[in-house]
């Protein structure tokens, strides 16, 4: 009996020091939801009628799709050596991180070039014509290698197998 009532004791002295510190952490969700008088069991229903913590159907069709990307590319070291065994070869295969680092640090060496070419070019004439010329000369390479980079920058890239 007397350790039921130190229990008791202790209880409406630990509610009476969080009213008085109202800095004090606050009681969890379910003391809070056993004091309201709200059954825990139809907060459970109320939250899997309103699909609380679900995630929406166009995002598990995204998710779906995804998993079955990378179920795929964790799975071509192993067709490969299946091919490899039947003496088949794949047609293409991932670029390598370092084959694309290269390739990276070639198109911007080419940039860098075509925007010395295209600077140099301009300061041989002063003609308005011919500065809207070789403007029009370069643009275009410039775009296309921008486009190239932007490309590169993809996680996966396919390329051709041939050796």
């Amino acid at each position: 009996v007397a350790s039921t009532e130190s229990t008791t004791a202790s209880s409406a002295s630990s509610a009476a020091a969080h009213e008085a510190h109202p800095t004090s952490p606050l009681p969890s969700a379910r003391s809070a939801a056993a004091s309201s008088g709200v059954a825990p069991g139809h907060v459970r229903a109320v939250a899997e009628r309103a699909r609380f913590g679900r995630v929406p159907a166009y995002l598990q069709e995204v998710f779906e799709g995804l998993s079955e990307e990378q179920e795929y590319i964790e799975a071509l070291p192993s067709l490969e050596t299946e091919e490899e065994e039947l003496g088949s070869k794949r047609p293409v295969r991932l670029l390598t991180e370092p084959e694309r680092t290269a390739l990276l640090r070639g198109l911007a060496a080419r940039r860098e070039q075509l925007s010395r070419c295209f600077e140099a070019e301009l300061e041989a004439q002063t003609e308005e014509e011919w500065r809207v010329r070789v403007k029009d000369k370069y643009s275009g390479q410039v775009r296309q290698i921008d486009q190239d980079i932007a490309q590169m920058s993809q996680r996966y890239i396919f390329v051709s197998n041939e050796d």
